[in-house]
């Protein structure tokens, strides 16, 4: 309750109205339905806090009984607003190309990659389903990635590819009702720009865009990795390609004088008078 009177408020409240609707009318319905929703007395602002830089460890997570893995990559990205973020998106269908062709045997499993941006920066993010026994090879190949993004130049017909795959996702979505209604209410939320202005602004970014983008993201930029499945067979691959961390695993104590002492007290004899 205290958080919904905090956050949701009609200071933070934008409505979209699509359809043959009199003005007069709608007006007249949106009072007797929402005059009652008292304007806040102050705006809580976006400052939540940032996550810490990620541990350089990968993290296992348990789950004993899958025969496949969930692997996941991902460096901080762009809030919504930023002017690279659609560059970004753009990144991120070169990424999952480049993917698939260093390991085709993920184009017979569930792959992506994505940009996920807010009003705070958000992620980019590599993730997989996969045998367990290929999980560190699918690692392995997702750095391989990471690294030729920033090293190796996206190519005209990666960009040309990315960019008709983006172009006709987002003309999709501006074709419907709930779609137009989510770009217009992305204007207000994200400070973004129109859903025809994105469409021109996709058709102009260049692979010098993609390559200053990869190095913004990626360039001397910390990795999180995480993996979930069974880590009896996980632990001993992983720990080949580097240090690992199992989710709840309390390390065992080095120093013996740092154990716990034992329940018995062993008392001395009482000598007889």
């Amino acid at each position: 309750m205290l958080a919904r009177e905090r956050f949701l408020n009609p200071n933070n409240a934008t409505l979209v109205i699509i359809g043959g609707v009199e003005k007069t009318r709608a007006s007249r319905a949106l009072r007797q339905l929402l005059g009652a929703w008292r304007k806040s007395e102050r705006v809580i602002p976006a400052t939540f806090q940032q996550p810490a830089v990620p541990d350089a460890r990968i993290l296992i997570m348990n789950a004993p009984t899958e025969q496949s893995a969930e692997v996941r990559l991902a460096v901080r990205g762009f809030a919504r607003s930023d002017p690279d973020a659609q560059a970004a998106d753009l990144l991120a269908l070169v990424a999952l190309k480049r993917w698939e062709n260093f390991l085709p045997e993920l184009a017979r499993n569930p792959v992506f990659v994505r940009h996920d941006s807010f009003v705070l920066p958000g992620m980019f993010v590599m993730g997989a389903t996969v045998d367990n026994l290929l999980a560190t090879k699918s690692l392995a190949t997702a750095q391989e990635v990471v690294k030729s993004l920033t090293s190796q130049a996206v190519t005209e017909t990666e960009l040309e590819a990315a960019r008709g795959q983006a172009i006709a996702a987002l003309g999709k979505q501006l074709d419907t009702k709930d779609g137009t209604a989510d770009a217009w209410l992305d204007v207000d939320t994200y400070s973004t720009k129109s859903g025809d202005d994105r469409l021109r602004d996709l058709a102009k970014v260049s692979t010098s865009d993609l390559k200053r983008v990869a190095n913004r993201l990626f360039w001397d930029v910390p990795i999180a990795v995480a993996v979930i499945g069974n880590p009896e067979v996980l632990k001993p691959q992983l720990e080949r390609y580097g240090k690992i961390e199992l989710f709840g695993e309390i390390p065992a104590a080095s120093n013996p004088k740092n154990a716990p002492a034992s329940s018995k007290q062993q008392t001395k004899p009482t000598p007889k008078p």
